[in-house]
């Protein structure tokens, strides 16, 4: 008998635990943001809706600096994060939310990789990740092999952000 109610507890524990997964599953809230996208002198005010953990976004496009910025909308702190940009050859990155929170960043010829030393999360909102500086002439950059850390090293869920035209 004893065994019998020590069983129906475990098993009312675990029915409980998977009920709490698919909850923070199926609660996954849906974020929006307006965001400007400034293309030389013109500027657009922009809808940018988030259906993911981190939502990203290039733009401000600077073809005298060589330079553009990845936005970022995220619903769960950010540890860290990774990407590529083939064909661009990136000479470095600076600014944003990286910097504020003092993340360590480095970068080679195609990717950027930065993280905390410190464990500092960024925190749940949105803003200007990073601004990308780089050299080669291109029509386009892309956003490829992206990946976001939370805490422990959870991999968060992302968009793969439309390309931007370089000219």
């Amino acid at each position: 008998m004893r065994l019998s109610i020590i069983f129906v507890l475990i098993m009312m524990l675990a029915c409980q635990t998977q009920n709490k997964k698919l909850d923070k599953a199926e609660n996954t809230p849906e974020l929006a943001a307006e965001v400007s996208r400034t293309s030389g002198s013109e500027t657009q005010q922009e809808y940018l809706e988030c259906n993911e953990e981190v939502c990203l976004q290039l733009r401000n496009h600077d073809a005298t600096s060589k330079s553009f910025e990845i936005y970022m909308l995220n619903s769960i702190p950010v540890a860290g994060f990774q990407c590529d940009f083939p064909g661009i050859n990136i000479i470095g990155s600076d600014g944003g939310l990286l910097k504020e929170n003092g993340y360590q960043t480095s970068n080679s010829a195609s990717r950027i990789l930065s993280f905390s030393m410190q464990a500092i999360l960024i925190p749940v909102g949105e803003g200007i990740l990073t601004t990308v500086f780089y050299s080669d002439s291109a029509e386009e950059v892309c956003m490829t092999e992206i990946i976001f850390a939370g805490m422990g090293g959870e991999q968060l869920s992302n968009n793969a952000p439309e390309c931007m035209m370089l000219n």
